[in-house]
């Protein structure tokens, strides 16, 4: 027969454990003293699995003596100090994050459907938003909780389609799961850019509506760091930070998980790249000029 506690045991209990938190914590903070060279980063798990992790080669050969250690962290914003976090990857208002100084925007994401190409030569057409009724709908659950905007009923909604719930539906819990079912062919994803911009230049995903279908997300990825971290912290965070700010530059180009764009090897588009990140960089460590919010539906099929 198990043991029950009392209210004064609980009481105790909470506060052991209040102890125990506080000496991890501050273990935490002394073994970070020692490993200067060590930078934690957090991100919601899909933009570390699918933007951040690509990209940790590309880092850790421009600063090998910077060991970045992912936190993947869902459903609440991160603690920066009592969660042992340098620096962390959440979503914004894109003015918020524009006028705090220690939050930098970095990209928006671009929301359409994608498939495996196999399916767009089967016997059931996609040729315009009204045929997704016709094949299966591939639900994320964590994406919709964390946005609304990435939810079939209401990204159709806004294509004028208002017949979400009459077309079969396969949800999943996490991002990384659904775009998986879509690479197999079992339906149709809402695809993130700049998320799905490997699977896309790999062939393992296509969008079958080309880029006239798509809708911008209201909220941005931002990159938030601690205040007050210290001489050592900022060096490794300033390198982070201009890192992440390079490759967020070159999105709307990049062809694959590198974040360079698919014109790279051409000179005569890789100095518009280039200065295109001058201008993004100038943005943001300057005066920050106003991000339009709202979602824009490059094209509407009925």
């Amino acid at each position: 027969m198990g043991s029950k506690l009392t209210d004064d045991g609980r009481v105790l209990l909470e506060g052991v454990r209040a102890g125990l938190d506080s000496i991890l914590l501050a273990s935490e903070r002394v073994r970070s003293r020692s490993r200067v060279g060590v930078l934690t980063v957090a991100a919601p798990a899909a933009f570390a699995t699918w933007w951040l992790v690509p990209r940790r080669g590309r880092f850790a050969a421009l600063h090998p003596d910077i060991e970045v250690r992912i936190a993947a962290m869902d459903g609440r914003e991160p603690d920066l100090w009592r969660d042992g976090i340098d620096v962390a990857v959440v979503k914004r208002n894109a003015k918020l994050a524009e006028h705090n100084p220690f939050e930098m925007p970095l990209l928006r994401e671009v929301v359409f459907p994608v498939c495996a190409p196999s399916l767009l030569g089967r016997e059931l057409p996609l040729r315009s938003p009204q045929d997704l009724f016709r094949h299966t709908l591939i639900e994320c659950d964590a994406a919709e909780a964390e946005d609304g905007e990435f939810s079939w009923s209401a990204w159709l909604a806004r294509l004028g389609l208002r017949q979400a719930g009459a077309a079969r539906q396969l949800r999943f819990s996490h991002f990384g799961l659904a775009l998986s079912a879509a690479i197999d062919g079992l339906g149709v994803a809402l695809g993130r850019s700049p998320m799905v911009d490997a699977e896309l230049a790999a062939g393992r995903l296509a969008r079958p509506f080309g880029k006239k279908v798509a809708a911008k997300a209201l909220n941005v990825f931002a990159l938030v760091w601690r205040e007050g971290g210290g001489l050592a912290q900022d060096q490794r965070v300033a390198a982070f930070r201009d890192f992440a700010l390079d490759e967020s530059c070159g999105c709307e180009l990049a062809a694959g998980p590198c974040g360079m764009p698919a014109s790279d090897k051409d000179v005569h588009t890789r100095s518009a790249w280039m200065a295109g990140r001058a201008a993004h960089r100038a943005m943001v460590q300057g005066g920050r000029s106003g991000t339009r919010e709202q979602i824009a539906v490059a094209g509407r099929s009925r």
